[in-house]
């Protein structure tokens, strides 16, 4: 009887153990295992958010990216940008001029819908500055020549990332 106990003992941790294993080796692993992360030495540091609802986000203080899955709700990954892509974000916001861009923009009677969000709050040296516009704001022509850029620029650089390529893809979309 003792023997029938210790064998089927055996038998209940080996099936835990494969029962574990199958569970880590299947789990999804989004963003990278590196170890914390400081990002008090970035040369510039922001959150973005995008898209409807602004439910994408960038959030270089906190190492995260947040992916709008629709139905799905959202999914966050840790995502982060070396110092040469932070460096690059730098000089694209002086070039572009975005620290004398308004803050906000008044919303066009006119509205669209779905229509996509912006925000963007970046911390350079010092520096603070956030802004806020969607596709119903009402904004000067060289203004939304400006943001179009930056946030073109932001999405290319997250969608080439590998942690947003390991994240799962959106289920259904906004109408």
């Amino acid at each position: 009887m003792q023997r029938k106990l210790k064998i089927a003992l055996v038998l209940l941790c080996a099936a835990a153990l494969i029962i574990a294993a199958y569970a880590f080796l299947n789990m999804p692993l989004y963003g990278n295992a590196l170890p914390p992360y400081n990002s008090q030495s970035n040369p510039v540091n922001l959150v973005f958010t995008f898209g409807v609802g602004g439910l994408n986000e960038l959030d270089t203080f906190h190492s995260t990216f947040t992916k709008d899955l629709c139905i799905d709700g959202t999914v966050t990954a840790r995502m982060i940008l070396s110092e040469a892509e932070l460096k690059e974000i730098q000089l694209k916001l002086i070039e572009l001029d975005f620290f004398s861009c308004p803050e906000t923009f008044p919303l066009s009677e006119h509205l669209m819908l779905p229509s996509s969000s912006y925000y963007l709050k970046v911390q350079n040296g010092t520096t603070l500055k956030e802004i806020s516009w969607s596709d119903n704001s009402i904004i000067d022509s060289s203004t939304a020549a400006k943001l179009d850029q930056i946030a073109a620029f932001l999405t290319d650089l997250i969608y080439q990332k590998p942690e947003y390529a390991r994240l799962p893809p959106a289920n259904g979309m906004y109408l």
